[in-house]
């Protein structure tokens, strides 16, 4: 099993891959981010996963629309990183993870998709 950064550094690489080749919002970059903002979370850096959730659902929203299975997987990742939140939450006692977990709950007020602005 690999680390948490060692699924960054993997996830990173594949993801610069798809890049070089103009796919950022593919079902695969998508799931790339997904697993990038999970692993990023499980190393600590919380506050830069909740970004990436919160843009990576807003992007998987616009290209797909919010049936499309991507933005299944995108919210799943959403999940993911609230839960990490939350169980580093209780284990260093500090209170550093939002209430609501993520700011993904934004991201659904100003996607007009989800009933937003």
């Amino acid at each position: 099993m690999s680390t948490p950064q060692q699924r960054v550094h993997d996830a990173t690489r594949s993801l610069l891959a798809l890049l070089e080749h103009g796919e950022s919002l593919s079902p695969e970059a998508i799931a790339l981010r997904c697993e990038l903002a999970e692993a990023t979370a499980e190393a600590g850096h919380l506050d830069d996963a909740y970004y990436q959730v919160e843009e990576l659902l807003r992007d998987a929203r616009r290209e797909h629309g919010p049936d499309h299975p991507a933005v299944a997987r995108a919210r799943a990742a959403v999940e993911a990183v609230r839960e990490i939140g939350f169980r580093a939450q209780a284990a260093d006692g500090t209170g550093d993870a939002p209430a609501d977990g993520t700011g993904a709950e934004r991201a659904d007020a100003d996607d007009p998709a989800a009933g937003g602005r």
